[in-house]
């Protein structure tokens, strides 16, 4: 594979974990509220909706260079990006226990795309 490629995918890795956490972002942002038909009714549940399907797109696109059992495992930088992101827009809390897990993430992670280049 060369460096072209590697670049490209990773890109397409970056941007689909990036808006899976965005889209789980903005499902949470519509369900502020006890009422089913006003969580139907949200901007932010057809956004965070729609954000999933270009997710899933881009899955789709990672899945014609790369194995099933690799790109599964990368998809977990979702959650790294989530904590960051629930700490930035809903101000929730990152504890130390919390880091070390993604910590841990974060090293699989390196591990298994080294073990593709």
């Amino acid at each position: 594979m060369n460096i072209k490629m590697i670049l490209f995918l990773a890109l397409v890795l970056l941007a689909e974990t990036l808006v899976a956490s965005f889209a789980s972002f903005f499902l949470k942002k519509s369900s502020g509220t006890d009422s089913k038909v006003k969580i139907l009714i949200s901007p932010f549940f057809y956004l965070g909706g729609v954000m999933y399907v270009v997710s899933s797109c881009l899955s789709i696109v990672l899945m014609q260079f790369l194995p099933y059992a690799i790109i599964l495992p990368l998809g977990s930088l979702t959650y790294v990006w989530t904590m960051f992101i629930s700490r930035w827009l809903l101000h929730e809390k990152i504890t130390g226990r919390k880091l070390a897990g993604i910590a841990v993430i974060v090293i699989g992670v390196v591990l298994l795309a080294v073990g593709q280049v």
